[in-house]
């Protein structure tokens, strides 16, 4: 049996190359859509800082931070424990599951109420009074 060489291949036409869309490309229509399904916010704030497009598509609709807000809940970072008979109330943070953003949120705010004012020559005793909306009212006395 002899070798026979391979039959000749037809080559099809080329088409013409699509045209590459980049991420600066994309409406702000679009990174909204996109940027709607992000798991928190401080997963969006991240996103939305690192480029100025995004930081734009984000800051200039006040209805899509409305609808963010509507879709995602606010995380519970933690409790204040009045237990242990301190001055102030002690921070105790929730960890349900590892979000680094969430951990560098927690990280980065001064649940220690390291600012509270306080008066020379006696510790002032503080007591939480009101939670609601991620404000918490408390009383010195």
């Amino acid at each position: 049996m002899a070798c026979e060489p391979p039959p000749l291949l037809l080559k099809k036409p080329k088409s013409p190359a699509a045209a590459l869309t980049t991420i600066c490309a994309l409406g702000d229509d679009l990174l909204r859509e996109i940027f709607l399904r992000l798991p928190s916010l401080p997963t969006l704030v991240r996103a939305a800082l690192t480029c100025r497009s995004f930081l734009r598509a984000v800051c200039s609709s006040p209805a899509f931070r409305r609808r963010f807000r509507e879709l995602h809940s606010p995380p519970l970072l933690g409790l204040f424990l009045d237990i242990f008979e301190s001055d102030t109330p002690a921070f105790c943070p929730v960890r349900l599951r590892s979000d680094p953003d969430l951990t560098t949120a927690v990280r980065g705010t001064d649940f220690l109420l390291t600012r509270l004012p306080d008066d020379e020559g006696s510790a002032p005793e503080w007591v939480i009074r009101a939670c609601h909306d991620g404000y918490a009212v408390l009383i010195s006395f």
